[in-house]
């Protein structure tokens, strides 16, 4: 089997759960990954619009990026790759009869073969994704980290001004409670003001009215002996 085609039957090993018998699940096109797996699977952005949807199809490219890796690596002759190409292009779930009977064509292909080498390649297999896995996870960690602080440092930030302007508030508000306590002072001394200078005037128009009687009073006494002095001396 050819580099391109190698893995287009090993790829039931990983979705041969959610396949049914009537027509395999349709898996979002992806493009390979590079050799030098250098590509970035946590920033990768998958466009769905439910979000039960939107994990699956995450989970389904992942798995399908991992194959496309194992493919890129598969060891040259006949191995755990290509064992279990062979199983399920036989049967959908193999049992120990396919097995047995898989293995002893692929050892007419490859007298070396042995289940031990299979085993092998297997944990080659597994170890190559185990640490690529990984090495996606941390980046994710690390960006997630990378996240909180930035997220952490916005918050304080915020809550440092929200609480520079409540006491901003606070004062205001004290500055308006005295301004309306002078408010209410000053509306209650002009209101009195009338009482306070009332009594003065009525004590100076009584002073004034009696002076002005008194005046009278001496002017027609002197008006009176003006008189008389002009008619009995004159």
């Amino acid at each position: 089997m050819s580099g391109k085609d190698k893995g287009l039957s090993f790829r039931r090993l990983f979705f041969r759960d959610t396949e049914t018998d009537a027509q395999e699940k349709q898996i979002p096109d992806t493009k390979p990954v590079n050799n030098n797996n250098q590509e970035d699977f946590i920033t990768n952005k998958i466009q769905v619009s439910a979000v039960g949807a939107q994990e699956q199809l995450l989970v389904e490219d992942y798995v399908q990026r991992l194959q496309n890796l194992i493919n890129q690596h598969n060891q040259p002759g006949f191995d755990f790759l290509e064992f279990t190409e062979s199983l399920f292009e036989e049967k959908q779930n193999p049992n120990p009869e396919v097995y047995k009977t898989v293995f002893r064509i692929a050892q007419k292909i490859d007298k070396s073969l042995t289940p031990l080498r299979l085993l092998d390649s297997a944990m080659f297999y597994k170890d190559l994704v185990q640490r690529t896995a990984d090495t996606e996870i941390a980046k994710g960690a690390t960006k997630k980290q990378g996240l909180q602080a930035e997220k952490d440092t916005e918050k304080n930030n915020l809550e440092n001004s929200l609480k520079e302007t409540r006491a901003k508030i606070q004062q205001l508000s004290r500055q308006i409670q005295e301004l309306q306590n002078q408010d209410i002072a000053f509306n209650n001394q002009l209101s009195a003001i009338d009482q306070k200078y009332g009594n003065q005037f009525i004590d100076i128009d009584r002073k004034i009215s009696a002076i002005r009687n008194a005046k009278e009073q001496v002017i027609v006494s002197i008006v009176d002996i003006e008189a008389g002095i002009k008619s009995n001396l004159s």
